[in-house]
């Protein structure tokens, strides 16, 4: 690991492009090919809930590299929607500082329950998170539907 020079912080308004702009060359931020995972109005609507939603940030050197959101789903429990580090920064600890801060956020506000979904064949992420300390519990198939 190198220094890390990196923050964890809460994101604010003025972050949504940066975070935004994260997802656009990643073929991950997509449910598929006509939705992505989150938009400039979803991205909005998680900073401006703070009590349903945890949307934090990864600062190195003033450029955001990372982010993870949480939707906050009862008292003690919150689902792992997204977690990113850039590819530039991944291999240096970044990833295991946004984690820590995260979980440390959780234990603060007396979240005991972390869950999250992760593609049966992305071996680098299920490995990143096993690291972190999630097990795999049960295996689900992720469906879906557009209502229109």
């Amino acid at each position: 690991m190198s220094d890390l020079t990196a923050i964890v912080r809460h994101a604010i308004s003025t972050d949504i492009d940066a975070i935004f702009s994260l997802g656009i060359k990643e073929p991950a931020f997509g449910v598929n090919k006509t939705i992505r995972f989150y938009e400039r109005e979803e991205l909005a609507e998680w900073i401006a809930s703070p009590d349903e939603n945890l949307l934090l940030v990864l600062e190195n050197d003033g450029d955001l590299v990372g982010f993870c959101f949480c939707k906050i789903m009862s008292f003690h429990w919150v689902y792992l929607d997204n977690f990113y580090v850039c590819p530039t920064s991944r291999g240096q600890g970044f990833g295991h500082l946004l984690m820590q801060a995260l979980l440390d956020l959780l234990r603060e506000r007396k979240i005991t329950y972390l869950t999250t979904l992760v593609a049966e064949s992305d071996t680098f992420l299920s490995a990143f998170f096993g690291e972190c300390g999630l097990v795999t519990e049960k295996t689900y198939v992720w469906q879906d539907r557009f209502v229109t």
